[in-house]
């Protein structure tokens, strides 16, 4: 009979290879080819809906398409994204769970919380996003630049700056900036999430707001907000024409103004199958479906290697120390 009623899909073949070749070598587990021959697991360290659980809906299925496996992914928020870090971290080395945070958020919080476990120790996949941060307010407040906003809080014209939960990036942000380029505000108002911190300068409860520039686009293309400063040297591919610090003469704060989205594997995870994921990340980034995605919400692609990704991780622990107190913000 030429007919088969079963099929067999290229993922079942694969699996029945690495079975066998396994035998043959002895049961000494996966060999060079066959990885991954199963299903593998994407953490995700904060909610659903937020910037990272965002980008992941969008770009893992598309690197699980890649590698021919399914990809589940699971939220796991808690402790300021070192809940579902320490998990990762934990995780069996055998390349089947991998997740993904942004430096320099999830290393603040490392720095300021002093886990048992070594972050450092993760497996550096690749860099997918560049996100900036940036400082928002209502058109009708008429501010024109950071050094504008500055004289605003030393005059008493402004005494409010508002951003994501204290202790965290944007409070970091907010100290740096405070030091950095004598923005004298009286009071730091910290909210769960972008987006109430946006709804709260639209609706006058505070008048300044620093998020990222995607989580603010609606707001501005509505009218309601426009962008003071973005606060990379790199500028925001959303708000063009919107200036940095350092278009001011200012000082640059790079190393906190911005975010490197990062995917990593597990401690111990063999480079063999970290390069095959990393592969997979490149080509998914490159996929015509995210591609258009990019295009259409402002959502920035961007691949870096896994040289990359590790740069971002340790210049973040190195640096923040050395510019910020961060026992003080710790305290506040």
């Amino acid at each position: 009979m030429t007919g088969n009623k079963h099929p067999i899909s290229r993922r079942n073949f694969l699996a029945g290879a690495a079975a066998s070749s396994a035998l043959l070598a002895g049961c000494t587990g996966d060999s060079g080819g066959s990885y991954p021959s199963e299903d593998m697991h994407y953490i995700v360290p904060f909610s659903q809906g937020g910037g990272t659980d965002t980008y992941a809906r969008k770009v893992v299925p598309e690197i699980g398409n890649e590698l021919d496996v399914s990809v589940a992914i699971e939220n796991v928020p808690g402790a300021a994204s070192l809940k579902g870090t320490g998990e990762l971290l934990k995780s069996k080395s055998d390349g089947y769970t991998f997740g993904g945070f942004n430096p320099p958020s999830t290393p603040i919080s490392y720095l300021v919380h002093e886990p048992s476990w070594d972050i450092t120790k993760l497996v550096p996949v690749a860099t997918y996003a560049r996100t900036p941060y940036a400082v928002f307010a209502r058109p009708e407040l008429e501010i024109e630049g950071m050094k504008d906003l500055a004289k605003r809080y030393r005059s008493g014209d402004l005494s409010k700056f508002a951003g994501l939960a204290r202790g965290g990036i944007v409070h970091v942000a907010a100290n740096v900036m405070k030091s950095e380029y004598d923005l004298k505000y009286n009071r730091y108002i910290g909210y769960d999430g972008g987006g109430p911190a946006i709804k709260a300068a639209i609706s006058g409860e505070v008048p300044v707001v620093a998020t990222t520039d995607t989580a603010a686009m609606s707001a501005v293309d509505s009218g309601k907000l426009e962008p003071i400063a973005i606060l990379s040297s790199e500028g925001s591919s959303v708000f063009k024409d919107a200036p940095s610090p350092s278009d001011e003469g200012l000082p640059s704060i790079d190393y906190i103004g911005q975010l490197t989205r990062c995917m990593f594997l597990p401690k111990g995870t063999d480079t063999k199958k970290r390069d095959k994921v990393e592969d997979a990340v490149k080509s998914a980034l490159n996929h015509d479906s995210v591609q258009q995605w990019s295009k259409k919400t402002g959502n920035i692609v961007e691949f870096g290697g896994h040289e990359k990704a590790k740069k971002a991780l340790n210049d973040s622990i190195e640096t923040i120390p050395k510019k910020v107190d961060l026992k003080k913000i710790a305290s506040e």
